[in-house]
């Protein structure tokens, strides 16, 4: 019978962000006869760790000391956008319409 395990791994990176993958192996008498990637995504220090699997979680909470948080937000700060209004001119018409000639 082909059993489906859920695995986890975790690469912690140089700038001390998470890379996670997510996927299923597909065991069979214990051999994994095929595996499915279910996503890849990157956690960086001081990211929301709500809904993350158990592992990634223990792994952030051990890694991301307040101290690598700062160090990270001083070294990637976050872009400041800024979004400027359009100028619209105003356009004088040569004419109205009461000066329109008469029918």
């Amino acid at each position: 019978m082909i059993v489906p395990v859920n695995i986890v791994a975790v690469q912690c990176n140089q700038n001390n962000s998470l890379f996670v993958t997510t996927g299923v192996d597909y065991d069979s008498d214990g051999a994994v006869v095929g595996s499915e990637i279910t996503s890849q995504y990157t956690l960086n220090p001081g990211d929301d760790l709500t809904g993350q699997p158990v592992e990634v979680v223990n792994i952030a909470n051990a890694l991301w000391t307040p101290a690598v948080v700062a160090a990270y937000k001083l070294a990637n700060p976050v872009p400041v956008v800024v979004v400027e209004e359009p100028v619209v001119e105003s356009v004088e018409m040569a004419g109205s319409i009461t000066d329109a000639p008469a029918a």
